[in-house]
């Protein structure tokens, strides 16, 4: 029975391990697609009709990179970054940069809240 513990255990370690990882990196993605954003109201003519091919190709990247993270954790911020990423990308083509932005923000948080219980397991653990 001590051993069927401890194996649990070290099973939800290695999955927080895993989850930690895509949250640090989505989550940097979306610091820089917020960056990116803040930078295309300075942005006229062929600059920012080439900036926003270039967005939404990251933007593209982005939810594939957060797919990924979905089909290996299957947690639901993940799903709630997705949509909200989907709904990025439609509104950098509207022009709209500033509701893209609060989206990426919206994005930013699912994906942060899923990696608390990571972070506090990996801690138990003495891991980070």
């Amino acid at each position: 029975m001590v051993k069927m513990v401890k194996e649990e255990s070290s099973f939800e370690a290695r999955k927080a391990v895993i989850c930690f990882q895509y949250v640090e990196r989505i989550k940097s993605e979306l610091i820089i697609a917020s960056r990116l954003l803040m930078e295309m109201g300075d942005l006229r003519g062929d600059e920012l009709s080439g900036a926003k091919k270039l967005l939404a190709s990251f933007m593209d990247a982005l939810l594939s990179e957060i797919n990924i993270a979905n089909n290996v954790l299957g947690l639901k911020n993940f799903e709630e970054a997705r949509m909200r990423v989907v709904g990025v990308k439609e509104k950098i083509l509207a022009d709209d940069y500033a509701e893209a932005n609060r989206r990426v923000s919206e994005a930013i948080s699912f994906i942060t809240t899923s990696g608390q219980h990571a972070a506090q397991v990996l801690k138990q653990n003495n891991l980070l």
